[in-house]
């Protein structure tokens, strides 16, 4: 019975993303899923919102930024998935809006025979660093923060970086909630 309803699921979904506007595709697909997960027993729909509420994003640098200066903010303008709109993409800054554990990690890449040095800040504190070394190098850091409402945490040049991207996303930085 499930591997029919598994079927019908997914028959139903290569119609709608393919009959409707992306408004109603999003929709749909989510009624959908609301149903399957309903039929499997209900608990797994209350899991699944809670996923959806979870603070968590990721967002790449789309084109490479020359000459960042020193405590110049990293703006990763290319956003996958932003759940609460936490990440600003303008600004480059993620807001905590809830106290808790929280991994962060980010990478960066260096452009051709130029230098990146930078470090994950949590508000006015500067935490890890990273040095890629020069010419297409990438370095990452990953870290743990506890964060309290309303702390901000960004990615900051140590100093003249020239950061590389392009549209490979070879640059990135994500955070989510853990606890």
């Amino acid at each position: 019975m499930m591997f029919i309803f598994g079927l019908v699921f997914c028959q139903l979904m290569v119609i709608a993303t393919t009959d409707c506007n992306p408004k109603l595709d999003n929709a749909v697909i989510e009624d959908l899923l609301t149903m399957l997960i309903k039929y499997k027993g209900g608990s797994e729909f209350r899991n699944y919102r809670k996923l959806r509420d979870i603070p968590a994003f990721t967002a790449s640098v789309s084109t490479s930024q020359k000459r960042i200066n020193a405590k110049g903010v990293v703006k990763f303008d290319k956003v996958w998935t932003n759940n609460g709109n936490h990440y600003d993409p303008n600004t480059g800054i993620f807001q905590a809006p809830r106290e808790g554990l929280y991994y962060v990690s980010t990478t960066l890449m260096s452009a051709s025979g130029k230098l990146v040095y930078a470090h994950i800040w949590q508000n006015e504190k500067r935490t890890v660093g990273l040095y890629p070394g020069t010419g297409y190098s990438e370095a990452t850091a990953n870290m743990v923060l506890n964060l309290k409402k309303g702390d901000k945490v960004t990615v900051r040049s140590g100093g003249q970086s020239d950061l590389y991207s392009s549209n490979d996303y070879y640059s990135v930085f994500s955070a989510y909630l853990i606890a």
